[in-house]
């Protein structure tokens, strides 16, 4: 047994001296980039052969797929209804309206008898209001599917809206914002919103500001304009019959808003608000999130957009953020970055940080002298290989379930891309060089347009910080860009 683990001992020695010293990659990449890998024999799947799409006599789109093999029923309703659509309502009535549907029950169906329904037949139904798109999901078994069907028709076409429910839901967001903001790191992503969008519908997300403007009418006519049957779309998978869960849909489906063309979403202005905006709190730790809007020009860049984020925070432990400041520096608890290119308003570049409060500086250096490796061109072909090859990989992980891959397919739709944006992504993918790489950093990653929030105790550490921008300091309790910001005496 000990000359055994002699031998293994040897051996794993023998491998780590024989990997290259290349610092640019972890020694769990170099590790993996020795073994054996297999070719994903991967194929999207289609419309008619894999999935159904049918519409109901009221225009209301399905995604079906139908899967004997377990008896449960799965719902999910993407509403074209979410924030970005509030121009000329006051803000939070999106989030409002669809807190509402879930906490109002329907005519005939009070919230305690929809919960009670739920509950007996051991079944659940959220609904999420986010930047763009409101969500409803819900499950139930598949011998209850009427009676799933029936609630969210219900709920969709004749919310049972009240004073009495709207005052309790109002209330229910502003409690829920006020305990999340004991987080300071969620406080901080609420300061990088406001001060990111300002007074555009995403600057109040994540915040209870501009609530005490929306009232039940505005709840009412909100609902009447953006819930339509041309803004819904219904993804159903599971044990169930696409015929009855149509009929069903018909019969339950009545006195719905008027059909009418969806209102384009409103997109945010462009401009950047570049510095360092700092918020004291009495803490040992500090949380950072910087980063600024930006657009791609046309569906190539996304690609490229895509890597570039994969490559910088993006992918986890693969990603350079992680690998450098989290795990050889120990300067993080946590760190990545964001790029979501399926927006309908303005993306953004975010980069996010939770640090010790005398790391901070550090940890934001590291963070930039990383971006600009890739501004410049310095990272290696086997760190870029191994980028395009997760990029390709990961892919195929939005299709993990029957639902993701109908999901997929209904977001080409609302971001109104065509089917080859699938189809082709891999190849795009796996197209993509180092120069172009670089180019894209260099367009969308420019630190000096860059909004930086730091949430801590920055008393000790705002020296250090001047040489990331003109210093300004923000106050818990005001909204970060509503009125404009000051910066201190004397900046």
């Amino acid at each position: 047994m000990i000359a055994r683990l002699l031998i293994t001992v040897a051996a794993g020695l023998a491998l780590a001296a024989a990997m290259p010293a290349d610092e640019s990659v972890s020694r769990g990449s170099r590790t993996i980039s020795r073994l054996a890998s297999v070719p994903l024999n991967w194929k999207l799947p289609s419309e008619g052969k894999d999935f159904q799409v049918v519409r109901s006599k009221a225009g209301v789109t399905f995604y079906c797929r139908s899967d004997r093999s377990i008896p449960l029923l799965s719902v999910r309703v993407v509403v074209r209804a979410g924030a970005v659509f509030e121009t000329g309502y006051p803000p939070q009535v999106a989030r409002v309206t669809a807190r509402m549907l879930r906490e109002s029950g329907s005519e005939g169906m009070t919230v305690e008898k929809l919960d009670s329904l739920l509950n007996y037949y051991a079944g659940n139904l959220d609904i999420d209001c986010g930047p763009d798109l409101v969500t409803i999901q819900a499950t139930i078994g598949s011998d209850q599917a009427d009676t799933l069907i029936e609630i969210i028709a219900k709920l969709l076409a004749r919310p049972a809206f009240n004073q009495e429910r709207f005052d309790y839901v109002v209330q229910r967001i502003r409690t829920e914002e006020d305990t999340a903001a004991e987080d300071p790191f969620y406080l901080c992503g609420r300061k990088f919103q406001q001060l990111l969008y300002a007074t555009h519908p995403y600057g109040y997300l994540h915040s209870a500001d501009g609530l005490e403007k929306v009232t039940l009418a505005e709840v009412q006519r909100y609902f009447g304009d953006h819930y339509g049957p041309a803004s819904l779309a219904l993804v159903v998978t599971g044990d169930f019959d696409t015929g009855r869960v149509l009929k069903k849909w018909e019969e339950f489906y009545t006195g719905h808003p008027t059909a009418r063309e969806i209102p384009p979403p409103s997109p945010p202005d462009p401009q950047d608000h570049p510095g360092v905006f700092l918020l004291q709190k009495n803490i040992n730790q500090c949380s950072i999130y910087f980063g600024c809007q930006s657009v791609a020009r046309d569906l190539s860049d996304i690609h490229r957009i895509h890597l570039l984020n994969h490559m910088v925070g993006g992918s986890s432990f693969a990603s350079r953020f992680t690998q450098q400041v989290r795990d050889r520096e120990g300067l993080a608890y946590r760190v990545d970055s964001i790029f979501d290119t399926d927006v309908l308003g303005r993306p953004a570049f975010v980069a996010r940080c939770r640090t010790k409060t005398d790391t901070t500086v550090r940890a934001l250096d590291a963070m930039l002298w990383i971006i600009d490796l890739f501004r410049d061109g310095k990272i290696g072909e086997t760190e870029f290989e191994a980028g395009v090859s997760g990029l390709k990989n990961g892919f195929v992980k939005r299709f993990a379930t029957v639902e993701d891959v109908l999901a997929n397919f209904l977001m080409l739709t609302i971001l109104n891309r065509p089917r080859s944006y699938l189809e082709e992504y891999q190849a795009h993918a796996g197209a993509i060089t180092r120069v172009q790489l670089q180019e894209t950093a260099r367009r969308y990653l420019n630190p000096d347009r860059m909004t930086f929030v730091v949430v801590g105790n920055v008393r000790e550490i705002e020296d250090g910080l001047k040489k990331f921008g003109t210093i300004y300091r923000l106050s818990e309790a005001a909204s970060a860009s509503r009125p404009d910001r000051q910066p201190p005496p004397g900046q």
